[in-house]
């Protein structure tokens, strides 16, 4: 599935994405949870950029339709990120003993930039954002 589909009848929406390449693809179905930015300093050297745009969905909801990614833990104990181990796409997020809720990384997802459920509505961590970013109060 490579297009935003909404499930039929009064059910929940399912979105797709992957990796860059094709290998790690997957699909989501549940309710948007918490998209936000975040400026962390974590966030921001591991991803080369100055912020991520984080999604979070049901895991019951998230099934792996290609390889599922290389995961490693970013915090030990606490935080694995998953990638795709052939072309490095950053696809997820998962906290050590929460088996109820999976972050994406909003890029990663099939029609992010059309997705108005996708909007980020928090900014977090902006003291630790670079200090060129604009940031409001």
């Amino acid at each position: 599935m490579s297009e935003t589909a909404a499930v039929t009848g009064s059910g929940p929406e399912a979105r797709s994405g992957g990796c860059l390449c094709g290998k790690v693809r997957f699909t989501v179905t549940g309710p948007v949870d918490d998209p936000h930015i975040c400026a962390c300093n974590h966030c921001s050297t591991r991803s080369g950029a100055p912020f991520q745009w984080w999604v979070g969905f049901p895991m019951a909801g998230l099934e792996w339709t290609g390889a599922e990614p290389t995961w490693f833990d970013t915090h030990p104990g606490k935080t694995s990120r998953g990638f795709c181990p052939d072309c490095g796409t950053q696809i997820a997020a998962r906290d050590h003993g929460d088996d109820t809720i999976i972050g994406i990384l909003a890029p990663a997802l099939d029609h992010h930039d059309t997705d108005q459920a996708l909007v980020p509505t928090n900014l977090n961590r902006l003291p630790e954002a670079a200090p060129w970013l604009a940031q409001a109060d």
